[in-house]
């Protein structure tokens, strides 16, 4: 079996600067998880890796995609594993970062031969929700697929527009392709997990200085050109954390402190989110828990060394 790394985690735990050493001292090359720093247009507020390392050492799927883009889970697994697979052929050690549970959960375990839903099925399903209402709706996906209908009540909205969509789109019910079982990307390749777990208070400590400091390195001033340039953009960039904040603040809704404020909390919000999703969701895994900087050096030098021998 050919090996990959995958270095993983909550947000401001570290994982940048973790997956870059890993690299230096393991002649490899890193590969983007994380669904916000693929963006052209965010590098800063996302926290993508510095120009310095990417000078340092190749870095791949970031900062490549115009922020008016789509970018689903599936195409992602599809780039990264080109990507991997690219990389191991030049006997170069694959070492994917980041933090976005569904990126990284495709890698490792697949993903459903659901084919893509297009744009304008996909707004049509939300307006002829949104027209009829929840019950009319559902009724409307019986008549169409009465089988996954009966798997699905009418209030799990997202699960049910999912089911119409996806009919709509090819022809065949989502249980069809359920069935047909997951499709690895790369099934040839060992996956070698390393999870950074900070202790709690520690993360929030983090992730509240390293927002702060992305503001000092001109963030607010990166999603003032965005805006401008893309006003009222409804994509999935726009959920990038802070941006919806500091758009509140450029447009007069809220004073500046209060924007930062809450971006703040959702990004702690987010952060324990991410915890409990990584805690749960990937089975076999090396758990790097640190409750301080000297611990995150000391814990994550030896894997280093480690993965190294």
């Amino acid at each position: 079996m050919k090996k990959a790394v995958i270095i993983c985690g909550p947000t401001a735990s570290g994982k940048t600067n973790f997956a870059h050493e890993l690299a230096r001292k393991n002649n490899g090359e890193i590969i983007n998880a994380d669904s916000m720093q693929i963006y052209q247009q965010l590098p800063i507020i996302t926290a993508s890796p510095s120009q310095k390392l990417k000078q340092d050492l190749p870095y791949h799927l970031y900062n490549f995609l115009n922020i008016d883009t789509e970018f689903s889970a599936a195409k992602y697994a599809t780039s990264a594993s080109r990507a991997i697979s690219e990389i191991s052929n030049r006997g170069k050690l694959p070492i994917i970062v980041g933090g976005s549970g569904m990126y990284i959960n495709m890698l490792i375990y697949g993903f459903s031969s659901i084919p893509d839903i297009n744009n304008q099925i996909r707004s049509q399903a939300r307006s002829l929700h949104k027209e009829l209402g929840s019950e009319t709706f559902f009724d409307l996906l019986k008549t169409i697929d009465p089988e996954v209908a009966k798997t699905l009540n009418v209030g799990d909205t997202q699960r049910v527009l999912r089911a119409y969509e996806v009919i709509k789109q090819s022809g065949k019910s989502i249980l069809y392709y359920q069935a047909q079982g997951n499709l690895l990307p790369l099934p040839d390749f060992d996956f070698d997990v390393t999870v950074l777990m900070p202790e709690r208070s520690f993360l929030y400590e983090t992730c509240n200085n390293r927002f702060l400091a992305l503001l000092e390195e001109g963030a607010i001033e990166e999603i003032k050109a965005v805006h401008q340039q893309y006003n009222n953009l409804n994509t999935t960039a726009m959920k990038a954390l802070g941006v919806s904040e500091i758009i509140s603040y450029l447009k007069g809704e809220i004073t500046k402190e209060k924007a930062i404020d809450l971006a703040l909390a959702k990004t702690r919000q987010y952060a324990k989110r991410q915890c409990t999703w990584f805690n749960n969701q990937i089975k076999e895994k090396r758990v790097i828990k640190f409750s301080n900087f000297a611990e995150y050096i000391s814990s994550t030098s030896n894997t280093i060394s480690f993965l190294k021998s």
